[in-house]
């Protein structure tokens, strides 16, 4: 009976120390704090038919800081119109918010350098944005995708020679993004001010 007790005790004693390395291997192992990302929305949702005359067009919006994180938030954008640059332009930057991201034809006219007559009905401007939070960690207007690999195939039309630009090696990669499309750049009701377009147009004419 001794020997019985004496085995229950020794029992006991293991499944504590058990219990007690658990733990310590989980105490090594903390889950890191969840924090908010770097996110930009509208205050009220904008409309982004600025008027059919380049002239008298006029783009009202403003833009917040919801999660109160923001160290700095840049726009840049690109035209729609005869004779547009390929490239971005810087349009506006800040540390602050509420921040206005409005403008007129004529602020878009002495941005591209061009005259206003330049512009006519239908013409455009895609603005892109780009977040960085306190903490460092940047967020823009690419949404998360994955880049599959690249044809092995030399006859393939997308084939790419190993370490020329664009070859993704097997097997594929992320591309980096902190976005996730289809939940903060795609999906309705949350005004997110990171990839919107303007355009010279009506907002009385249903398209």
């Amino acid at each position: 009976m001794k020997n019985f007790k004496y085995i229950t005790l020794a029992f006991i004693a293991a499944v504590g120390l058990t219990t007690l390395t658990s733990c310590e291997d989980e105490d090594k192992l903390p889950v890191p704090p969840l924090t908010n990302g770097g996110f930009v929305k509208f205050v009220e949702m904008p409309e982004f038919n600025a008027g059919a005359d380049p002239t008298s067009a006029v783009f009202n919006a403003m833009t917040e800081d919801p999660n109160g994180n923001i160290a700095s938030y840049e726009l840049r954008v690109i035209g729609d119109f005869a004779g547009a640059p390929d490239d971005t332009l810087a349009y506006a930057s800040t540390s602050t918010f509420p921040f206005d991201v409005g403008f007129t034809g004529s602020d878009m006219a002495t941005l591209f350098n061009v005259d206003i007559s330049t512009f006519q009905e239908g013409d455009s401007f895609q603005f892109l944005g780009t977040v960085v939070t306190e903490d460092g960690v940047v967020y823009d207007f690419v949404g998360t995708e994955f880049i599959p690999p690249t044809p092995t195939d030399p006859t393939d039309p997308d084939y790419i020679e190993p370490g020329e630009p664009g070859y993704v090696p097997e097997p594929g990669a992320w591309n980096g993004s902190n976005n996730e499309g289809a939940v903060l750049l795609d999906a309705d009701g949350l005004l997110q001010a990171f990839d919107y377009t303007v355009e010279f147009s009506d907002p009385e004419v249903e398209e």
